[in-house]
């Protein structure tokens, strides 16, 4: 029976032992996307495509979002919330909420500009540091 219980033990710790590199490498610290940076980009609209730059910046842990914009000069983004890769804005214009979405994947970004009057496509490609 002492045998038998040894024997046991001996069992629970190789199997212990075997699974500490997995619980070790499952315990690695996840890569946090940064989106700062500056942005190219292109909404396409009934008139045209409209193009321009967005301007990304971070301060501790909040983000900066700027859209330069022909048509209304330099919007600075409200409500700023990075998950992921996934950021989201608004700004008041006008009286009406104009909501950002933005999907990152490395130094490309494609998203949805919520009007009033509809959602716009935009997509953008991070410009080299």
């Amino acid at each position: 029976m002492k045998q038998s219980n040894s024997l046991k033990k001996k069992f629970t710790i190789g199997i212990l032992l075997m699974m500490l590199p997995v619980g070790i490498t499952s315990m690695a610290p996840a890569t946090i996307y940064d989106p700062s940076g500056v942005w190219d980009y292109e909404v396409e609209m009934g008139e045209g495509t409209m193009t321009g730059e967005i301007k990304i910046t971070k301060d501790e842990d909040d983000y900066q979002v700027s859209v330069e914009t022909e048509q209304y000069g330099t919007l600075e983004l409200e409500s700023v919330e990075l998950k992921g890769n996934d950021l989201t804005a608004n700004i008041d214009m006008q009286g009406a909420t104009i909501e950002f979405k933005f999907e990152f994947d490395k130094n490309s970004m494609s998203g949805t500009v919520s009007t009033p009057d509809g959602n716009l496509d935009i997509t953008a490609k991070r410009r080299d540091k």
